[in-house]
């Protein structure tokens, strides 16, 4: 079937849009309701107390929107991942290892504070506590960003171009959507690796389950408020991390040649 060049770019980029509409419309709606209704109308107050339990409801209510748009598009997914489940334990190890080698390198550049603040984002993610933090950022958002920007995005931007090119758009897009330099560039390169597990297990589970393995060190990490001693010990860990990330790719390629 024939699309005109504005429907195509609006089925790349339309869940992306859909999906900051319902976010800030849920968010602010919400504020401003329960605000106004308390006294004082402390819209700040509001904000500062139940910013996570309102960002998941609008997190939820994207994703049941955008959902919709997938099981449209009559997605065929591979069954590999079933025949094979030990897969996904690497797949997990890929995601847990390459993003904590991309967040210390990021960590070490003096990028913070440039076009946002990721300190900010951090004090809203882990200011509510650690249940909040581990609904959100590790159950939540993984199955919400991958359905939107590698289930439909990315997927959609490959039928009319290549892989790189949806790759590159999509993690771009990816990274944008984080609104500050730190996130925006970690989002942008770990936005490539897992576009490129999830086309080569043909599974969105696998772009899930690697969003969640590196959602999930950082909530442990946080919490567990571990640091390395000196800066030499940050390069090591990240070399290792990258390396044996790498190595398990290499592996599972092998397994699948």
């Amino acid at each position: 079937m024939n699309e005109s060049i504005p429907r195509k770019i609006w089925r790349v980029i339309g869940p992306v849009l859909i999906h900051f509409v319902i976010y800030f419309a849920v968010i602010y709606g919400a504020a401003m309701i329960f605000s106004a209704s308390s006294v004082g109308g402390d819209l700040d107050g509001f904000m500062g107390k139940h910013f996570a339990w309102v960002t998941i409801i609008a997190l939820v209510i994207s994703f049941v929107v955008n959902y919709f748009s997938f099981r449209n598009d009559n997605v065929q997914q591979s069954g590999y991942l079933k025949q094979h489940p030990v897969h996904l334990l690497w797949i997990f190890l890929i995601g847990v290892l390459m993003s904590h080698a991309l967040s210390i390198l990021f960590s070490l550049l003096p990028l913070d504070n440039i076009l946002g603040s990721y300190q900010d984002v951090e004090n809203e993610i882990f200011g509510a506590g650690w249940i909040w933090a581990v609904i959100r950022a590790v159950i939540v958002t993984p199955v919400v960003e991958e359905l939107i920007f590698r289930g439909l995005t990315f997927r959609r931007l490959k039928e009319y171009t290549n892989f790189w090119v949806a790759a590159l758009v999509s993690s771009a897009l990816f990274g944008l959507y984080h609104m500050n330099l730190v996130q925006g560039l970690y989002a942008f390169i770990f936005g490539i690796i897992i576009c490129i597990l999830y086309d080569r297990y043909g599974h969105l589970a696998t772009a899930v389950l690697v969003h969640f393995g590196a959602n999930l060190l950082s909530v442990i990490l946080q919490y567990a408020g571990v640091s390395y001693p000196a800066t030499w010990v940050y390069l090591v860990v990240m070399i290792v991390a990258l390396l044996i990330s790498v190595g398990i790719y290499c592996f599972l390629i092998k397994k699948r040649a």
